[in-house]
């Protein structure tokens, strides 16, 4: 059966180009083939400022330039960057002005110039928030920058509603869209129909783009098919695009997908971008990069009432009362589940020893992490101390051999008396739910019940975790490059948003001195470093005292690739940033 897929697989990719030539000019370079667990079923938008996870972000990356580019070596922000537009930015003596000039030389695949108007465009789509469809990640850029306007056609400035350290951050996350593929034109922006951007064609099928590679087509559930776009300006040789096409290629079980990949046959992936399981290809003749990384897992925890879900603040801006979660409300508790938290365990089993325990709400190579804070230790003792402090005590039966029986509010402070702590943990399927059920023993160990509840990603974040009525979910984030010590993004309350367009503070966080420490980490007049170091420091001790969520670890990264890619060059968090330049030997 196993032959059968892979020949049907072949004949499919073989209706773009024949595998079997040989590389020897732009176009004829063979297919990168990269695995992803990901499943293009739920494929979200193809469109930047629509998509809010990397299922639709990494096909973006190679369909669309950016405005602000980001160097691979230093991981800064830097003009002149291949594939994106700024070729240098001025600011404003008092900081709320950024003047960017941009490249002349980018056309849209369409033979349309990309200019000044493209980013216009992006930036009022971005204005229009819901009304568009509006990913959170591009949330900052839609509080931060207030005005936008043409001075010519290759020059735009950008208007910041504060003066922030990090407003370059912000201009970057304004990427040009194709405002004329949309219908979109200058003079007639007042009437344009805004909801026109939700379910467009461009969401499955974008014709109008800009990058190494141009979309073909999408096989739900099978695979993401773009081609190579010899009109690219930016080709990192010099001379165009070397592969003939890129594919996403829909491989759920990461097991079978690194199997494949190992196989090093025609056909099968020879690209793999950070699997979480990667001890068998360290041990192989595969090409890869083995660095610290910017992907972490966590625990989130609801701390606001499920019944009752609330925006973190009112139509004044100011903090509204949540509630408390029955079983989470009280700090005791929460600070109890870490103390559970075998995470060596965790790291040893689904992660084979390939990832870092956190000691707070950021990675360990992030400046905002306080050298001398100590990660919360596994003590059952202590978990159950501080249980039983709370109010959460053991019954008779216990749940595990060794373990406490099932604790119930007995004098707790956030839920009624009899009230069992029994609550459900989500995870996204993947080796997440490894994880939720080890949780789910571990937990055990002190009396709290867990039901582990895997579902696809975009069901867990936007029917469950974006509408605030869940307990607990295993999930990630992925920092931000370059790295912002600003981390109300997460735990902020202007990112307390329910609903449709939600926010990333989906546990309702809210404590008033971490904000004001956060507001001076982005706004700090003159910006001084060591200053703002410490700002942030502060900050995410008191995340590390509250805990908002249970910390788990963050993940060791890997790029992977077969013998077989020419050119395969890759940066910590740059896998691809040379793809165009790769070349598949047969």
């Amino acid at each position: 059966m196993k032959i059968v897929r892979i020949v049907v697989f072949v004949l499919a990719l073989s209706l773009i180009v024949p595998l079997g030539a040989m590389a020897q000019e732009p176009g004829e370079g063979g297919l990168i083939v990269e695995g992803s667990t990901r499943s293009s079923a739920n494929l979200g938008p193809l469109v930047p400022i629509r998509c809010s996870g990397v299922d639709c972000s990494n096909p973006n990356a190679l369909l669309y330039p950016g405005l602000i580019g980001i160097n691979p070596d230093t991981q800064g922000f830097a003009a002149n960057e291949p594939g994106n537009l700024a070729t240098g930015w001025e600011v404003s003596e008092d900081g709320f002005t950024y003047t960017v000039s941009l490249r002349d030389d980018f056309t849209w695949s369409d033979g349309e110039p990309i200019t000044a108007e493209d980013v216009l465009f992006s930036w009022q789509a971005i204005q229009q928030g819901e009304t568009v469809g509006l990913s959170s990640s591009y949330a900052q850029a839609r509080r931060d920058v207030v005005g936008a306007e043409i001075i010519d056609d290759f020059t735009i400035e950008f208007t910041l509603a504060t003066a922030s350290c990090e407003g370059i951050r912000a201009v970057s996350l304004v990427p040009p869209l194709p405002g004329h593929a949309y219908g979109w034109t200058v003079d007639a922006a007042d009437s344009f129909e805004w909801e026109s951007l939700i379910d467009h064609p461009f969401d499955d099928a974008p014709t109008v783009t800009s990058g190494p590679f141009s979309f073909n087509r999408l096989e739900p559930g099978t695979a993401i098919y773009l081609q190579a776009d010899q009109s690219y300006a930016d080709p990192i040789n010099g001379t165009g695009v070397m592969p003939e096409g890129y594919i996403f290629l829909d491989t759920p079980d990461e097991v079978v997908m690194i199997e494949r990949f190992l196989s090093f046959r025609d056909g099968e992936p020879n690209y793999l971008r950070e699997p979480n399981q990667y001890d068998s290809i360290l041990e192989s003749d595969a090409q890869y990069l083995n660095a610290p990384g910017r992907v972490w897992h966590y625990l989130a925890l609801n701390l606001a009432d499920p019944q009752n879900p609330q925006n973190g603040l009112d139509a004044d801006g100011n903090p509204v009362d949540q509630g408390q979660h029955p079983l989470f409300g009280d700090v005791r508790v929460r600070q109890a589940m870490q103390h559970a938290v075998n995470i060596d365990e965790i790291i040893d089993g689904p992660h084979s020893g390939n990832a870092t325990p956190m000691v707070s709400s950021t990675i360990s190579t992030a400046f905002t992490i306080d050298p001398d804070l100590e990660r919360r230790a596994f003590d059952l003792d202590a978990a159950r101390a501080l249980l039983d402090e709370a109010g959460w005590v053991s019954e008779e039966d216990a749940l595990v051999d060794g373990g406490d029986g099932l604790r119930v509010c007995r004098g707790c402070e956030t839920a009624e008396d009899g009230t069992p702590f029994f609550f459900q943990i989500m995870n996204p399927g993947d080796v997440r739910n490894d994880v939720s059920v080890i949780l789910q023993n571990q937990f055990a160990q002190v009396g709290l019940e867990v039901e582990v509840t895997p579902l696809d990603f975009n069901t867990m974040y936007d029917t469950n975790m974006g509408t605030q009525t869940f307990d607990a979910a295993v999930a990630g984030w992925r920092g931000g490059l370059p790295f912002n010590p600003d981390q109300r993004s997460f735990f902020g309350a202007e990112n307390d948003i329910f609903g449709e367009g939600y926010g990333f503070n989906f546990g309702s966080y809210y404590n008033a001195e971490f904000e004001a420490l956060s507001d001076q980490v982005a706004n700090l007049p003159g910006c001084d470093e060591a200053t703002r170091i410490d700002l942030a420091q502060q900050a995410t001790e008191i995340l590390y005292q509250e805990q908002p969520y249970v910390w788990l670890y963050e993940l060791n990264s890997v790029y992977a690739a077969t013998p077989s890619i020419e050119g395969f060059d890759p940066r910590p968090n740059f896998g691809t940033w040379n793809v165009d330049s790769w070349v598949v030997r047969q």
